[in-house]
């Protein structure tokens, strides 16, 4: 028969008949389109079949449950359960090569494997030594591997065994969990849409073809690694604010605007001589606050977040002369601003002009303030004594 029910027939229910069914509550193998109908995602019960070093060659599992998947598919899967420890000794090392040696879980059934033992059992499989050791094939059975020992040439109880908190053990099986459990590991396709693992604290769900970081729920907060909104109206932490999902980009929002940045040149071993008659950049080397990273350290600022902009700038000019008008000036990438100009006369004592205003600027815009004079002499920005020279812009929204 082609269609099996459990506790069906009131008499003729096969241990095949049991295993095949009741891997309908196991996870599907889901590693080929082949696998995933009837073969069952082997593995250990999170938690189970630890090894330990109780001795310098001895290796000891201890208890826990796992899932045997059936070689031949039509076995179906053996629930394993390893009641007591099991305790497995190592014969000495090569005198010339490393070898491997191979801890499984078996299941060997006689009526699949014609071996005359029906059993389950972990076994110690010993490799080959060699110049280039392999992990050693298995014996008859349908198997789990648990672990892999690297045995060194030479090693023995007396030369201290293996180092068991080394790198010689090797972990080779999953864990695994009933169908619909949250997987606590990561590296393997997923068996169906809509499974779920944990993924390193990270909660992720296959979508059919790759895992994707689950934003939590509609309303939650997604993580920075969320590149396409799910619905409009999302949110995702970028580490620095919160962006929405407008339905096509993510948008910083209103309401979480920080100062992105702010920078000035306000001590008097700062202070800077402006020719006559030139807009001259001004050198601001006390960051303030620089949230984006986008100041070269000296003159300029790059826009790495789009939108508008508060920006406000001004320059202090000490009382070299007393003629002549006194300017302060925003450009934006090079470019000087109209409505970011500011002119003064000159008078008798130190001259602050400035303002601030709103900006529209795209991400890669740079920022600068430049300062003018058109006196017969130079003249010098003032730092010290509060007074300094200051750019500073503030994003408002997008």
């Amino acid at each position: 028969m082609t269609v099996r029910a459990a506790w069906l027939q009131p008499t003729g229910q096969t241990r095949e008949d049991t295993r095949l069914t009741l891997a309908a509550l196991l996870t599907p193998s889901g590693q080929s389109a082949e696998e995933t109908p009837l073969r069952s995602r082997p593995g250990v019960l999170p938690g189970g079949l630890l090894l330990t070093g109780s001795a310098p060659m001895q290796a000891t599992i201890g208890t826990g449950r796992a899932i045997v998947q059936g070689k031949d598919t039509a076995q179906g899967a053996y629930l394993v359960a390893v009641t007591a420890p099991e305790t497995l000794t190592l014969e000495d090392g090569n005198a010339e090569y490393d070898r491997i040696d191979l801890i499984e879980l078996a299941v060997v059934d006689d009526a699949y494997d014609q071996t005359g033992t029906t059993e389950a059992v972990v076994r110690l499989v010993k490799g080959t030594p060699e110049a280039t050791p392999k992990v050693p094939a298995s014996p008859p059975g349908s198997v789990l591997p648990l672990y892999t020992i690297r045995v060194p040439r030479g090693v023995s109880a007396g030369t201290g065994g293996i180092a068991w908190d080394t790198s010689a053990v090797t972990t080779q099986h999953w864990p695994v969990v009933a169908l619909g459990g949250i997987m606590p590991t990561s590296g393997y396709k997923g068996a169906y849409a809509g499974q779920y693992r944990d993924a390193a604290g990270l909660l992720q769900r296959w979508d059919g073809t790759a895992w994707v970081s689950y934003p939590k729920a509609i309303g939650g907060i997604a993580p920075s690694t969320t590149a396409t909104g799910g619905y409009t109206g999302q949110f995702r932490d970028t580490g620095k604010g919160l962006q929405r999902w407008d339905g096509g980009a993510w948008q910083y929002t209103e309401g979480a605007t920080t100062v992105l940045f702010g920078a000035t040149q306000w001590t008097t071993a700062q202070q800077q001589t402006i020719p006559s008659g030139t807009w001259t950049t001004l050198s601001l080397p006390t960051v303030e606050v620089d949230d984006t990273g986008g100041f070269n350290g000296t003159t300029t600022y790059t826009v790495s977040r789009a939108g508008w902009y508060r920006i406000t700038g001004h320059a202090t000019f000490a009382n070299d002369s007393q003629t002549g008008m006194r300017g302060c000036r925003i450009l934006v990438s090079g470019v000087g601003q109209a409505r970011f100009t500011w002119l003064v006369p000159a008078g008798n004592g130190a001259v602050s002009v400035g303002g601030s205003g709103l900006l529209q600027l795209g991400a890669g815009d740079t920022l600068q303030l430049s300062g003018f004079q058109n006196s017969t002499v130079p003249v010098k920005t003032l730092g010290g004594s509060g007074y300094g020279c200051t750019l500073a812009a503030e994003w408002i929204r997008s």
